[in-house]
C-alpha cells in the first residue's frame, strides 16, 4: 500500500509539472498535491518503524516454568518422537505474548534432546474454568490430540480430572502440568502417574516481582515455584492447602 501511495504522489507531482508549462496555476495545484503525498507516504513510514509497537520480550518465569517442564518430558520420553501437544487457555485469560512465552521457552530444550519430538499448540474454547465446564472443555481439546506423545497443560487441570482415565474412556498420554491457580485438582492423578510432573506457584510471593529476577531458569523456578512429582506430591499439596 505505501508503494502505491509513493507512485500515485509521484505520477501527480509529474503531471502537474508537464501541465505548468501550458496551464501554469493548475499544474502548480497538482504539483503541490503531489509533494503533499509524498511528504505524507514518508510520515507513514516514520510511524511504522518507529512508532508502532514492539512484540514484549519473553517473560523469564514463563520461560524458566516451560524450561522445567521441556526437561521432565525428556527425561521421560528420551529416543521417542512424536507430537507434544501445548495446551493453553482461552485468550481471555491468557494474552499472545504471554502464550509465545510459554512456546518460546518450552522449545528450546527440545533442540538438544534426543527425543524427535514436535510442538503442537491447542487453546481451550467456549466454557468457564468450573467443575463442569473445565472438564468438558478438556475434552474438546484433547480430542484433538490423540496422536500426541505428551500433554503439556497451561491450563492446569479441572476438578475431576481423573475420570478422564476412567475405564472406557480413550487412552490419554502423559501429562505435565503448569497450575497458575494452585489448586490440587492434579493431586490423585500425579499420584498415580497419570500426570508426570506440575508447576505450582509458591504460595506468598508477590507475583509482581516475578519477571524483575535476573538469573538462570533454574534459580526461577526455586524461587517462586514449587515442582511437584509423583514422589513429592502429598507435601507439595500440604504446603499449597496450608496457605489457603
Amino acid at each position: 500500500m505505501t508503494l502505491s501511495l509513493l507512485l500515485a504522489a509521484l505520477l501527480l507531482a509529474g503531471v502537474g509539472g508537464w501541465m505548468s508549462r501550458r496551464w501554469r496555476v493548475l499544474g502548480q495545484i497538482l504539483m503541490g498535491l503531489g509533494g503533499l503525498g509524498l511528504i505524507g507516504v514518508v510520515a507513514l513510514q516514520v510511524r511504522q518503524n518507529v512508532f508502532s509497537p514492539q512484540p514484549k520480550t519473553p517473560g523469564r518465569c514463563a520461560m524458566a516454568v516451560s524450561s522445567c517442564l521441556a526437561n521432565c518430558l525428556l527425561g521421560d520420553l528420551a529416543g521417542q518422537d512424536g507430537i507434544v501437544v501445548l495446551l493453553f487457555p482461552q485468550r481471555r485469560l491468557m494474552d499472545a505474548d504471554t502464550e509465545r512465552s510459554y512456546e518460546e521457552g518450552f522449545v528450546p530444550p527440545l533442540r538438544h534432546g534426543r527425543a524427535r519430538l514436535r510442538v503442537k499448540a491447542i487453546r481451550l474454547e467456549g466454557g468457564d474454568r468450573d467443575a463442569g465446564h473445565g472438564l468438558q472443555t478438556f475434552k474438546q481439546a484433547l480430542a484433538q490430540a490423540q496422536d500426541a506423545v505428551a500433554v503439556v497443560s497451561y491450563a492446569g487441570v479441572p476438578a475431576e480430572f481423573e475420570t478422564l482415565f476412567s475405564a472406557g474412556q480413550p487412552a490419554l498420554p502423559p501429562f505435565y502440568v503448569f497450575d497458575t491457580d494452585g489448586t490440587t485438582h492434579w493431586l490423585g492423578a500425579l499420584k498415580a502417574g497419570r500426570i508426570r510432573a506440575v508447576v505450582v506457584p509458591r504460595p506468598g510471593v508477590d507475583p509482581h516481582g516475578r519477571e524483575a529476577i535476573a538469573g538462570m531458569p533454574e534459580t526461577i523456578l526455586e524461587r517462586f515455584y514449587f515442582l511437584a512429582t509423583p514422589a513429592n506430591a502429598d507435601q507439595v499439596a500440604a504446603s499449597l492447602k496450608g496457605q489457603h
